[in-house]
Formats: structure tokens, C-alpha cells, sequence
């Protein structure tokens, strides 16, 4: 289970059904833990113009057998990347934002060529997606939670996607702000890592495994 999710969706996702809700930047329908099905994924990328798609969630890589790389569904199931191909109407998306473990991780293969990661299935092509955000490594929960809804503050501002996440990283970059900061924030569940003195959020562990690929606009 990744605890910080619902917080971190709280904080983009305007509910329809909740006009009063002022934390949510962007209408939209979420699909949490059990929700997040095959099929629920797949509908909604058919939708005429879902504009984004937001999936915060387990991924991993393989590099010996980059097609098997895949993210977890909420039932527990794994989605195999190469599924991505068959996603229909992703050339409506102009981001995707893989929060998760990993999703920009590339390397070489056992003949020592350089393989994409599970990032570049969604774009390639006049078919798929304009742009994905995707990290480069295990990433943590709580800072991740924060990064995001900052990242979303900045995009409902007008900012380039390029630019809000640039200045979301100087932001934490610059802060005096600590692990447990992030955890404590929204009236999240308090945060008790395996530590004596939080690590603050400035270092690079934190605001620099994500990284933007394709459009930045």
C-alpha cells in the first residue's frame, strides 16, 4: 500500500460531486486501490479527451526483459508496459505522469544495447501521449505526495509543465522542510521513518528522481 496516495490525489483531483472541496486543481474521476481495475484504466484512457492521466502506483523494470516491465494494479495484478500499446485514444493525453518507482529507469539489455523504460511506451508516435513524467528511481512516499500536488498547483497557475516542475524543485530545494513536514501536511497519518533526524526535503533523493519527457509545454 503507498498510505500517502489518497492525499496526494486529494490535492489535484476537483470533485464534481463536492463542489464545496477546495483543494482539488483539476476536475476528474479517480479510481483508488481496488478501484484502479484493467478495465477502469483502459476506459478512461478512452475517453474523448482525458487531457491527463495520473497514475501513482508500483512500477518496475526489467532491463533483461524490458516488455515484461510492468505497474501494479489495486487489486494486487500486474499490468505488463507492453499493454500500453493497445491503450486506446492516448494521443488525447498530453501528460501522463507516472508517479511511481522507477518509470524513467532505461538501461542496457545482455547485449549491452540501450533499452527505453517503461516511460517511452506511452509515447513514440502521432498515436500516443504529447509528454510523461517519470522518475528515475524508488521514489518516497510522503515527498512524492508533496512534489505532486505543487506540481499541479503550478500547472492550474498556467505555468509550461517544464516550469512547474522546475519550480517545484527549487522550492524544495530552497525549504527548511523535512520528511516528516510532508508526512504532517493535509492532516496526513504521522510519518515515523526508521530515523533519528528526518532527512530534509532539499536533498536530491527527494525533488530530483522525476524527470519530463516529450513536450514540455
Amino acid at each position: 500500500a503507498l498510505p500517502f496516495v489518497p492525499y496526494e490525489l486529494d490535492d489535484i483531483i476537483k470533485r464534481q460531486d463536492q463542489p464545496t472541496d477546495k483543494r482539488g486543481v483539476f476536475p476528474g474521476r479517480e479510481w483508488l486501490d481496488r478501484d484502479f481495475t484493467r478495465d477502469r484504466l483502459e476506459s478512461s484512457v478512452r475517453q474523448t479527451t482525458p487531457n491527463i492521466l495520473h497514475i501513482a502506483t508500483h512500477g518496475e523494470f526489467v532491463p533483461t526483459n524490458p516488455r515484461t516491465s510492468y505497474f501494479v494494479l489495486g487489486d494486487g495484478t500486474s499490468y505488463p508496459i507492453s499493454q500500453v500499446q493497445y491503450l486506446r485514444n492516448l494521443r488525447n493525453i498530453h501528460l501522463v505522469v507516472l508517479s511511481a518507482c522507477e518509470t524513467a529507469l532505461g538501461g542496457p539489455d545482455r547485449n549491452g544495447l540501450e533499452i527505453a523504460g517503461i516511460s517511452s511506451y506511452f509515447l513514440g508516435d502521432p498515436s500516443k501521449a504529447k509528454s510523461v513524467l517519470a522518475s528515475l528511481w524508488k521514489v518516497n512516499d510522503p515527498a512524492t505526495s508533496l512534489l505532486m500536488s505543487e506540481f499541479y498547483q503550478n500547472l492550474n497557475q498556467g505555468m509550461s509543465k517544464s516550469q512547474a516542475m522546475r519550480q517545484v524543485q527549487l522550492k524544495l530545494i530552497n525549504s527548511k522542510l523535512t520528511i516528516q513536514d510532508a508526512a504532517n501536511r493535509a492532516g496526513a497519518r504521522p510519518y515515523s521513518p526508521n530515523q533519528k533526524r528526518p532527512k530534509p526535503l532539499s536533498h536530491p533523493y527527494y525533488w530530483a528522481p522525476f524527470v519530463l519527457i516529450g513536450n514540455s509545454q
